[in-house]
């Protein structure tokens, strides 16, 4: 009887230990640049994270770094942890047995019947390995969530930091065409022409004047949008960093897609959860058969045995089919992601290419070209060689280039910042987790 109760108390107490949780926060830290305070409570003011600095401007890791730590979507997310290690602690502990008194009547005395379900001790630790399964699964997909976040944030910051170029690009260009109005009302002062030319041409910098007073508006509606996409309120005061945007070639595609599979938590976790599936086959088809412990007493007399379900009727068909669909599904919803992904890697990695290139001509021989083209319209027309349509179209080209300028820059941010969760992270840092 001691041994049984010995057996029985290493058992529970074995089970009863709790698994240390996977650390999603400092995989995302490795991975992204930003972890997470798991201790946060919903109340909890936002804040910026440890080792963050934004008085000298907010770059995009800053900003996937207060992301991940201020969040409200992710900490929903975040959640799902905490089911799925009560769900580990759940199924540590076996089914309670179950006590039935038949009370005295007449010569019969008071009587006890104790039923335990032996077949969950039997199953406890495949339940077990199932639940630690599926505790790594959501980590790992958690992962990903933040992953998928950290690009949102980039895409967030890169809007924000557009805004503010355009406001710099159209304020530019309004003085551009606040001096080629004086040079107009010059040459009108003069008598070389005719005062309808003034007029357009006070009516051209009075537009590129509203064009950047209406730029600044857009700063403003792009700093709400990525206070509420970092979770951080006070993003809207804040000013992006001068940080360039990425010049270097992105490596081959065929290295950035093996890597990508060797990295991606959401095919890690498709993976897990194959294993998994595995595993509720293999407890489904053990469940054909139900084992139960039963002892009964009836005054000072008692006797034990077992009870055993007979599967005449049935043997678990329903229940084994389900787990085979899903271990197929499982295993079909693998191959769709690896195939996935290697669309995504080559789809980033072309798009940033070309970003870059476009990029490359426009800062190095675009913008120069038409700035020249400008100057030369404007000396012609100060010196009454053409009229003032050469000056508005030249002025009309550069105002194009600039603005296209500072939209490849974004480009190019944008398509890095897809190429990064493409990949499962930034580059340098997957290289070191492989």
């Amino acid at each position: 009887m001691r041994c049984r109760h010995a057996a029985l108390a290493l058992a529970l107490g074995g089970c009863a230990g709790r698994t240390a949780t996977p650390d999603v926060s400092q995989e995302l830290r490795a991975r992204v640049g930003g972890g997470y305070d798991a201790r946060r409570e919903p109340t909890d003011p936002p804040t910026l994270p440890p080792g963050v600095v934004v008085a000298d401007g907010c770059s995009a890791d800053e900003a996937v770094a207060i992301a991940i730590w201020n969040s409200p979507a992710f900490r929903v997310e975040l959640t799902r942890l905490r089911v799925a290690e009560a769900e580990l602690a759940g199924a540590k502990r076996p089914s309670n047995p179950t006590l039935r008194l038949l009370f005295p009547a007449g010569p019969q005395q008071l009587g006890a019947l104790v039923t335990w379900p032996l077949e969950t001790l039997i199953m406890l630790p495949r339940r077990v390995k199932i639940a630690r399964k599926n505790l790594a699964e959501v980590a790992q997909s958690l992962v990903q969530v933040g992953t998928d976040l950290a690009r949102d944030a980039k895409l967030a910051h890169v809007e924000w930091r557009l805004a503010h170029e355009r406001v710099r690009v159209r304020q530019v260009i309004a003085q551009q065409w606040s001096e080629i109005a004086a040079v107009v009302r010059a040459r009108a002062e003069a008598g070389d022409v005719a005062p309808a030319e003034v007029d357009a041409a006070d009516a051209d910098a009075m537009l590129a004047a509203d064009d950047a007073a209406r730029a600044e508006l857009e700063v403003t509606v792009a700093a709400s949008r990525l206070a509420a996409r970092i979770g951080y309120p006070d993003a809207v005061r804040l000013v992006p960093d001068d940080g360039a945007a990425a010049t270097e070639p992105p490596p081959p595609a065929d290295r950035l897609t093996a890597l990508a599979l060797a990295s991606r938590a959401d095919l890690r976790a498709a993976a897990i959860a194959i294993d998994a599936a595995s595993l509720i086959v293999g407890l489904e088809r053990a469940s054909v058969f139900t084992l139960a412990g039963v002892v009964s007493g009836n005054g000072a007399a008692y006797t034990g045995g077992v009870q055993a379900e007979i599967p005449l009727a049935s043997q678990n068909q329903a229940g084994r089919g389900r787990a085979k669909g899903r271990q197929q599904a499982a295993r079909w919803r693998y191959q769709e992601l690896a195939l996935r992904i290697g669309v995504e890697v080559t789809q980033a990695r072309a798009q940033l290419t070309a970003a870059q290139r476009s990029s490359s001509l426009y800062h190095g021989e675009i913008v120069d070209a038409r700035q020249r083209e400008l100057a030369t319209a404007t000396a012609r027309y100060r010196a009454g060689e053409s009229d003032y349509g050469g000056v508005l179209l030249s002025a009309q080209r550069l105002e194009q280039t600039r603005l296209r300028e500072v939209e490849l820059d974004a480009e190019v941010r944008r398509a890095h910042a897809e190429l990064e969760r493409a990949t499962g992270g930034r580059l340098a840092a997957l290289e070191r987790l492989r």
